[in-house]
């Protein structure tokens, strides 16, 4: 399996998973916001933050419906990123320069060429394409110019558009790709996140890294999406869930969600340990008293002849193993044995 490198760390199979606090539109248009986000991400110990870039006008049309639900069904997707699309490019370029500041790795999600430009200007280390865009392969494509690399959700995605859009990406002379498990459910349920996908994009695209965007709530499943092989993790995130204008914000983590997230991540890495049963050390004092060795009966006397009624087996396991039971009979006592001790080899006579 492939490993992807964003500024100082690498994503794959053999690295800590890869966390993004994915903020969104969350800054709610107002730079102040996007600074604490920033902060917010940095305090629960996430290895990026990452944004949306877009131009309404250029997003969606003035009729467009919302997808999800919440309490404003009369409102359009026009009117909901109008009132987000707030921050102007001197403000990114200082959103950049203070997460780079804090050592926080930043990216976006761009919506569109002009969107994608501005961030390349910016120096960003990556892009995110939405699950949204996967079948904007004009899109895709100057994304994939940049020859950065490139996450790529697949939520609502066919088969057949997933691999549309990888091969437009390497078209492009470009093969850094993390390909994201995705489900465009908001918020997603339980039964609907289909794990086992994430196992399926590792078989059929074994030379990139594969990650799970998120979109549960709580942090169990983003966890248990690591043991069917997801290297990193995106999941949104805000520093107060009570805000209401981004309709993200009640779906997202906030601060002690996302540290409780990472947190579990790391236990999760821990965990797994090896494909392989090894010694551990953890172990040693349970080999030692838990299992059983064979134990004399009764005071066995020098040179007396050991029948199978002068034994038993019981813990600990400090004389000799169970499956040397039928060897030992018939042997002679070399010293006297005491009554309940293990026997050992060197008190036999051979």
């Amino acid at each position: 399996m492939s490993k992807i490198k964003i500024n100082e760390k690498y994503i794959g199979e053999d690295f800590p998973c890869y966390t993004i606090a994915e903020a969104g539109a969350n800054h709610d248009g107002e730079l102040n916001k996007a600074i604490k986000l920033i902060d917010a991400a940095n305090d629960a110990k996430s290895d990026s933050i990452k944004f949306q870039t877009y131009d309404a006008s250029k997003l969606a049309s003035k009729y467009s419906p919302k997808y999800w639900i919440d309490d404003k069904p009369d409102e359009t997707q026009y009117e909901v990123f109008s009132n987000l699309d707030g921050l102007s490019n001197d403000n990114w370029k200082e959103i950049f320069e203070y997460a780079k500041s804090k050592s926080i790795t930043c990216f976006s999600t761009p919506f569109d060429e002009k969107s994608v430009d501005l961030l390349y200007s910016l120096e960003v280390p990556a892009f995110k394409i939405a699950s949204a865009d996967i079948t904007h392969i004009p899109l895709i494509k100057h994304i994939a110019s940049k020859k950065l690399p490139i996450f790529i959700s697949t939520g609502m995605a066919s088969d057949d558009e997933t691999k549309e859009a990888i091969e437009a990406i390497e078209k492009q002379g470009n093969d850094q790709i993390i390909i994201m498990h995705c489900i465009t459910s908001y918020p997603t349920e339980a039964k609907d996140a289909n794990l086992e996908l994430i196992k399926t994009l590792k078989q059929k695209y074994p030379k990139y890294v594969i990650g799970y965007s998120d979109h549960t709530i709580g942090t169990n499943i983003p966890v248990y999406s690591t043991f069917y092989g997801a290297t990193c993790i995106e999941k949104h995130f805000t520093f107060d869930n009570s805000l209401t204008q981004s309709p993200d914000h009640k779906l997202s983590l906030d601060t002690n969600g996302f540290a409780q997230l990472v947190k579990e991540l790391r236990l999760a890495e821990i965990s797994k340990g090896s494909k392989f049963r090894n010694d551990f050390e953890s172990e040693k004092n349970a080999v030692k008293y838990a299992r059983r060795s064979i134990i004399a009966n009764k005071d066995i006397e020098i040179n007396e002849k050991i029948s199978k009624e002068m034994l038993s087996i019981k813990r600990p396991a400090t004389g000799i193993p169970p499956k040397f039971f039928d060897k030992i009979i018939g042997k002679s006592a070399k010293r006297k044995i005491q009554e309940d001790k293990p026997i050992q080899w060197d008190d036999l006579n051979e």
